[in-house]
């Protein structure tokens, strides 16, 4: 988590397991896979669809939520090989699964109170 200028951000790195799962890892991890010197062993020659989630308290208390999705091609290291939009031949990412991401992104933020009228 982030805090800029009274603007809290959090940005989640997601990956869509092959398997139907969803895993999360760290930024730090994203950026070294980003760059070519981290692993993702697990995802050995497999192509995954990756979601970004991007969460910021912009105003008393109101949340701004983007999202982004790739698919990204893991070589027999699980080194990233490429990474770009997804594609025709790839499986689109569902509404669910969509929505599943940006659900695992909210899970700690406050939820505000039910109000009954």
């Amino acid at each position: 988590m982030v805090s800029v200028m009274g603007t809290t951000q959090e940005v989640h790195h997601l990956v869509l397991t092959p398997d139907g799962g969803l895993r999360e890892f760290s930024p730090d991890l994203a950026a070294r896979v980003a760059a070519g010197a981290g692993k993702m062993p697990e995802f050995a020659e497999r192509r995954v669809r990756y979601v970004q989630v991007t969460v910021s308290d912009e105003t008393d208390g109101e949340l701004k939520v983007v999202t982004a999705g790739a698919s990204i091609k893991f070589d027999r290291d699980g080194r990233l090989a490429e990474a770009g939009p997804i594609g025709g031949d790839d499986p689109r990412i569902s509404p669910f699964e969509h929505d599943a991401c940006v659900q695992w992104a909210l899970r700690n933020w406050p939820a505000a109170p039910v109000v009954f009228h």
